[in-house]
């Protein structure tokens, strides 16, 4: 019980942190008119590095965190949740996904932040990023605590995890996101996984 309530309190240190750098980042993008200048560079840095690679790298990645592509494995998630009688579990990972969309969606149109190219919608924070990261975020922390081959879930994991991370640096590799953009997204994605667990724990006691 003690050991639980260590981990509850950690997981609640990492919902204050993404939130405070999250909240950061959108007060420099809305006050702070050289910060634009500041992450552009940065942009430009991360694209002339990745344009070593590939150029077809990204656009495939990209894809695979729309909401259509992503739709699929969260209907995979839930049958497996499903069939091993995790209905709460299920109901939270539909919960907070969806609730992804919605703090995007709000978070664009509050700050309205324009793209660093010709693209339609606003910038800041990144959807792709966020939506990945509280999803795939979610599913890592299931895999760590349910899968008992330590192959598999390790492998799992990892494997998660690097998507996440390409599919983050697919954004600013495409130029459609500023630096800025991506990392809130990544942290309020980061946030919402540690909401879940929280309330998975909770509701366990």
């Amino acid at each position: 019980m003690k050991d639980n309530s260590c981990r509850v309190v950690e997981n609640w240190n990492y919902v204050t942190l993404s939130l405070v750098v999250t909240v950061v980042l959108a007060l420099l993008v809305l006050y702070m008119p050289g910060f634009r200048e500041i992450d552009a560079e940065i942009l430009k840095v991360i694209r002339k590095f990745l344009g070593a690679f590939p150029s077809y790298i990204p656009a495939v990645v990209t894809d695979f965190g729309r909401a259509n592509y992503l739709m699929w494995p969260q209907i995979t998630a839930c049958a497996v949740l499903l069939s091993h009688r995790k209905y709460l579990k299920t109901f939270l990972l539909l919960f907070f996904t969806q609730l992804a969309y919605l703090v995007v969606g709000w978070m664009k149109n509050f700050i309205c932040r324009e793209r660093p190219c010709l693209y339609e919608g606003y910038s800041f924070p990144s959807g792709h990023a966020l939506t990945t990261m509280c999803f795939y975020g979610i599913v890592i922390y299931l895999v760590m605590r349910y899968v008992s081959n330590n192959f598999w879930r390790w492998f799992l994991a990892i494997g998660f995890g690097i998507f996440i991370f390409l599919v983050s640096i697919s954004r600013l590799w495409l130029g459609v996101h500023f630096p800025s953009d991506v990392l809130a997204g990544v942290f309020l994605g980061f946030l919402l996984v540690n909401l879940y667990i929280i309330l998975d724990r909770f509701f366990k006691n």
